[in-house]
């Protein structure tokens, strides 16, 4: 800044700083005008309330001396100005609680009415008395005692008001005096100021100038700072003017695009994008610009030179000057295409996978169906030569032949159940498990499927006992109910061979129970919380046969039916199955299963 320059400077803060005392000045005075006038109406309404308090006293005083008055003679003259005087004080009182606004002098207000309504009801009775009555001396006697406390107490309360109000007068004309002190300090301060701040007007103006050589300097050092920052930063910036044209790229956002900063200055970014995203890129710019945006970002492409199509991580912010108006948009752009690239290979094994998947289930379906049409005619076979070899017991060649397909029978049952298992299996994911409901006697049921399992029962020494006294009749689907019957109590006779085995029905409640139990080895407490689940083994398979579906499948089968199953054991005292069945479910879910994949996740 030049040296005339600075003179003129000093001069225009110096003329500024005297209007301004002289600003402050004048609104001083008019403020002392303003706050004496309305102090003034203060302390004319103080005075009012004070005279107006000091009148109620008077008036007080008046009750009091025509009350003895009448006491002394009873006339209509006195009895009237009695009545004159009470409403007169009356009126003074509601206007005194109008004009009162302090807590203390409410209180006294509420306690001088209390006192004057006892007054008032002594008065009444007294002037319900006739003339001759109030003649007698006892009356007057009675009278005066009883007025004369309530007289001294209602004096007491009005000379208490008055201090308070006197108080509050003199504390009205100490604020007036106040004020007109601070705002005589106020305009000399003011004036003083004027001096002082001419004189500081040029050591701020010094100051000032100091103080903007250093911001240039720091603004230069901090655009340099920008500029490396920008083109060095990992990610490529640019910024793009308000009709889309590049003004500034750095070298990363060069090399995403493939172009040189020469080649892609000038140009407008919708030269360069996708075409399939060119729509929204306008529709955000012009949501940015109306300021219903502040920033956005998401996924988009660009062409590289020769039409290469590169995907890249899109952000972008609107910038603005001191004033609010928009400068240019910031953009970045991170380049994701290998990214993209393997999630679209990922999207095409999923895909592969889903289709091994599909011809893994129909093969599985396609074999199980193809291995249980041999089953259905062999096992008819071995059922007639069993009932012929029992039709002539007698013959010893008859009843070896009859232990052998007996035995042979039961391995078919077991094969056959091992196929169903395996077939429902093949449905995992895909179909439901479709029910058809009837009325079902689980009592009589599992008496059945005990009967079928006796000679496997005998084979293995085992005692099968059924507490199924009463019938149990539910809306079930019997064959399926079956099948978790004879899987829980094929794993029983399994695992707990030439011991007794449990099965009891029971109901209450609308909810019908089946509790398997038996005696063998148990199941290991590591293992209980997984034997539901697909191909699970609460034992080593070197042992006991089995694919691991029973139990998984029997619990898929409960919960389609509203129902479920739970698992408790303690190794070496052998295992507790028991099965919760809706005897009527809701009647939306009649006839309807659920998924092999939600049965599996739902909670026990």
């Amino acid at each position: 800044m030049s040296a005339p320059s600075f003179t003129r400077g000093l001069f225009v803060a110096l003329g500024l700083a005297i209007l301004l005392a002289l600003g402050v000045g004048v609104a001083s005075v008019l403020t002392l005008r303003s706050v004496t006038r309305e102090q003034g109406v203060t302390l004319v309404r103080e005075a009012t309330t004070l005279e107006a308090v000091q009148f109620l006293l008077v008036l007080s005083e008046r009750r009091a001396r025509h009350a003895r008055s009448w006491l002394l003679s009873p006339e209509p003259r006195l009895r009237h100005e009695l009545e004159v005087t009470r409403q007169e004080w009356e009126t003074r009182l509601r206007e005194l609680e109008e004009s009162f606004s302090g807590k203390e002098e409410q209180a006294l207000l509420a306690r001088i009415r209390e006192r004057q309504h006892a007054i008032q009801a002594v008065m009444d009775r007294l002037l319900a008395r006739s003339e001759q009555e109030v003649r007698e001396e006892d009356w007057r006697v009675r009278y005066e005692a009883e007025l004369r406390p309530l007289r001294m107490g209602l004096d007491q309360e009005l000379s208490r008001l008055v201090e308070l109000q006197q108080e509050s007068l003199q504390e009205a004309v100490r604020q007036q005096e106040w004020t007109r002190l601070r705002a005589i300090t106020r305009l000399g301060m003011a004036m003083l100021g004027a001096v002082l701040t001419a004189g500081l007007c040029g050591v701020l103006l010094v100051r000032s100038l100091r103080q903007h050589r250093k911001a240039e300097a720091r603004v230069l050092r901090s655009e340099a700072r920008f500029r490396a920052t920008f083109n060095q930063a990992a990610v490529g910036l640019a910024q793009v003017a308000m009709d889309g044209r590049w003004v500034l790229l750095n070298p990363r956002f060069c090399d995403i695009l493939g172009y040189g900063e020469r080649e892609l200055l000038g140009r407008r970014f919708a030269d360069l994008t996708h075409p399939e995203d060119l729509a929204r890129d306008e529709a955000h710019v012009r949501r940015l610009l109306a300021g219903e945006l502040s920033s956005f970002t998401y996924e988009k492409r660009y062409l590289r030179q020769g039409g290469e199509v590169v995907w890249v991580n899109f952000s972008a912010s609107l910038v603005h000057d001191d004033a609010g108006r928009p400068l240019y948009i910031l953009t970045a752009i991170e380049d994701i295409t290998r990214r993209k690239t393997l999630e679209e290979e990922r999207v095409l094994l999923l895909a592969e996978a889903r289709e091994a998947l599909r011809l893994r289930e129909e093969f599985l379906s396609v074999a199980s169906h193809e291995l249980r049409t041999p089953l259905t005619p062999l096992n008819l076979n071995l059922q007639v030569v069993l009932r012929e070899a029992r039709a002539h017991p007698e013959q010893s060649f008859a009843r070896r032949v009859a232990q052998r397909l007996e035995a042979g029978h039961q391995q078919v049952q077991r094969m056959t159940r091992l196929i169903e298992e395996l077939l429902d299996a093949s449905r995992w994911g895909s179909d439901r498990l479709v029910l058809s409901l009837e009325d079902v006697d689980l009592s009589a049921l599992v008496r059945e499927v005990a009967r079928r399992f006796e000679p496997v029962a005998r084979r293995t020494g085992s005692n099968l006992e059924v507490d199924a006294p009463e019938p149990v009749v539910g809306w079930w689907d019997a064959g399926r109910l079956a099948q978790v019957v004879a899987s829980l109590l094929s794993n029983a006779l399994k695992f707990g061979a030439g011991r007794p085995v449990l099965l009891r029905v029971e109901a209450k409640g609308g909810l019908a129970r089946l509790t398997v139990r038996d005696h063998g080895i148990g199941i290991a407490p590591e293992l209980l919380p997984h034997v539901f689940e697909r191909f699970s083994r609460g034992v080593s398979d070197r042992h006991y046969g089995g694919m691991g579906l029973g139990l998984f499948l029997t619990r898929y089968v409960a919960r389609s039916m509203g129902g479920e199953v739970v698992a408790e054991s303690t190794p070496g005292q052998g295992a507790t199955f028991t099965v919760h069945l809706p005897q009527r479910p809701a009647e939306s879910g009649r006839g309807e299963g659920i998924s092999l994949g939600e049965a599996s996740v739902r909670p026990v």
